[in-house]
Order: structure tokens, then C-alpha cells, then sequence
């Protein structure tokens, strides 16, 4: 069983390779973007940013809310199965395609951006801290992400190839693109207990970091 897995594994990959390296393409200029972008800030929202930052940092030294993590949970797992859902129905049209590009290219600017801005202004301290507080969940979400992208994509152009042809095996193509995407999605709801639950716990063993003078 484990050669039949490797086998259909070797053959998606094939199958698929031109998609990844393409999507990975589109998220790596989407974060290399949004670490550019932190250059062009102007100066009051860089210092209202700092600001923010500074209230976040005293925030989280003084202990997390208890109290609001199951809300902050709820809101983050929302937001996430939004993501894939959307991406999922994308798949299903013809014109998909540069929506779930732009999805991928935003996840990456948000990141380049989040890690671009604290690098910018913390330097190491603040590339510690981004790594702590980016890397975890994002370590399980950018996988997801960009799988659900290659699926959706390569569906949506399998789509485009059959109109003209027979359909016969349409419904279990389309139940395999669901019943992947559906693995993506609980993928989805691990990166968001990890964000929720396991991030700030690194991001309290370096935010002393921020708070000495």
C-alpha cells in the first residue's frame, strides 16, 4: 500500500510540478512585494504602526486573555475556512484562476509585510519575534494554501479541456478535488489552533525583547 501511495504521489507531482513551481512563484513575489512595501509607508502610519505594536507587546508581556482566546480562535478558523472554501468554488469556474492567484499572491504580501516591517524596525529583535510569531501556523497554512491554489487551478483548466468532450469521468474528478481540498481544510483548522493556541506562547518567550529600554 505504501508503493501504490508513493506511486500516485510521484505521478501528481508529474502531473502537477509546472502548477507548484508557477504558484510558488506567485507567493514568493507576493512576499518579496510586501517587504518593499514597508519602504513606502509613510512616516505617521509607520509611528502609528510602532505604536500599536509597543501596546500589543505590553499586552501580551502581562499575560494573553484567557478570556478572549475562544473568540480570537473562531474568528481566525473563520477567516481560514472562508479562504479554502472560496478557492474551492473557484475551482469550479473557468475564470477562477486569477482570483486564486491573487488569494496566493496576498498571503504572501501579508507575510512579506508582517516580517519586512518587523525586520525594518527591530532588526534581529524584530526578525526573532517574526519568526516566532509567523513561522508556526504558517509553517501548516502556506502548504494548504498552496496546494488547495494547485488544485483548484489544475481543475479549473481540466474543466476548460472537457467542455468540448465527454464527461464521464467529471463527477469523480470532482469528488477527488473536493475530497482534497476537504484535507486541506483540516489542515487549515490545525494552523489556526496553532496560531491561536501555540504562537503566542513563543511570541511571550521573545517579547521581553521589545520591552527593554
Amino acid at each position: 500500500m505504501l508503493g501504490y501511495f508513493r506511486q500516485n504521489l510521484n505521478e501528481y507531482l508529474k502531473a502537477n510540478v509546472v502548477a507548484y513551481f508557477f504558484l510558488i512563484l506567485i507567493f514568493l513575489i507576493g512576499v518579496v512585494v510586501g517587504a518593499l512595501a514597508v519602504k513606502t509607508l509613510p512616516e505617521d502610519q509607520k509611528v502609528e504602526l510602532i505604536g500599536y505594536l509597543k501596546i500589543f507587546f505590553q499586552g501580551l508581556a502581562h499575560g494573553p486573555g484567557s478570556s478572549d482566546t475562544p473568540e480570537l480562535f473562531s474568528a481566525v478558523l473563520i477567516n481560514n475556512v472562508k479562504t479554502v472554501a472560496l478557492m474551492w468554488l473557484l475551482g469550479f469556474t473557468v475564470v477562477g484562476i486569477p482570483f486564486v492567484l491573487f488569494i496566493i499572491f496576498t498571503r504572501g504580501f501579508v507575510i512579506g509585510f508582517t516580517v519586512g516591517f518587523l525586520v525594518n524596525e527591530y532588526v534581529l529583535k524584530g526578525l526573532v519575534f517574526a519568526l516566532a510569531s509567523v513561522l508556526p501556523h504558517n509553517f501548516l497554512a502556506v502548504p494548504a494554501l498552496l496546494i488547495t491554489g494547485v488544485s483548484a487551478t489544475s481543475f479549473s483548466l481540466m474543466l476548460v479541456r472537457r467542455r468540448m468532450r465527454a464527461k464521464a469521468n467529471l463527477f469523480y474528478e470532482s469528488i477527488g478535488y473536493s475530497m482534497l481540498c476537504l484535507l486541506m481544510l483540516l489542515l487549515m483548522v490545525i494552523a489556526s489552533l496553532v496560531e491561536v493556541y501555540i504562537s503566542p506562547v513563543f511570541m511571550k518567550l521573545v517579547v521581553s525583547l521589545f520591552l527593554r529600554q
